[in-house]
Parts: C-alpha cells; sequence; structure tokens
C-alpha cells in the first residue's frame, strides 16, 4: 500500500512538472513573439528617424540658403538715397501681423 501511495505521489509530482513546462513553454512563445513586435517597430522607428533627421537637415540648408539671400540683398539696398529717393524700410513687412 505505501509503495502505491509513493507511486500516486509520484505521478502528481510528473504531471504537476509537465503542465508546468507546457505553461512555460507558452510563455516562451509568446514573449518571443512579443519581442519579434517590439523589433520591428524600432526597426521602423529608427527608419522614421532617419528619415525625418534627412528632412530636418534638407528644411534647415533650404532656410540657410533663404536667410543668405535675403542677407545679400539687404546688403545691395541703400538705406537712403542722397536724392531722398531710397526705399523706406520702414514700410516693408515684419513678418509680424498689424
Amino acid at each position: 500500500m505505501e509503495h502505491s501511495a509513493d507511486l500516486a505521489r509520484l505521478e502528481e509530482f510528473v504531471d504537476t512538472l509537465l503542465n508546468r513546462h507546457a505553461q512555460l513553454k507558452a510563455d516562451t512563445i509568446a514573449l518571443q513573439r512579443g519581442l519579434h513586435e517590439r523589433e520591428n517597430e524600432i526597426r521602423g522607428l529608427k527608419q522614421e528617424i532617419e528619415q525625418l533627421t534627412a528632412e530636418r537637415q534638407e528644411i534647415g540648408g533650404r532656410v540657410a540658403r533663404l536667410l543668405g539671400r535675403i542677407e545679400r540683398w539687404q546688403d545691395e539696398q541703400p538705406l537712403s538715397a542722397p536724392d531722398g529717393q531710397g526705399q523706406d524700410l520702414s514700410l516693408l513687412p515684419t513678418g509680424e501681423p498689424d
């Protein structure tokens, strides 16, 4: 009888162990899927960062060129001509709403 009880306890232990193993295996698969999804998301975000960085650099270059053109234009404009025919710079738009 004692052997029968020991065998029953061993069977119960093995069943519990196998159930835990199956659960851990399922958990591992779920975690691996989640990790794969996150890696794909990270890859996409890195590509977006690269694209936005390139776009920002392009816009920065364009703005710098525009500012350079404006500065050259300003340097070419006389503040006032000796005959009083120069441009009144106070009438130029400032970019601020009236």
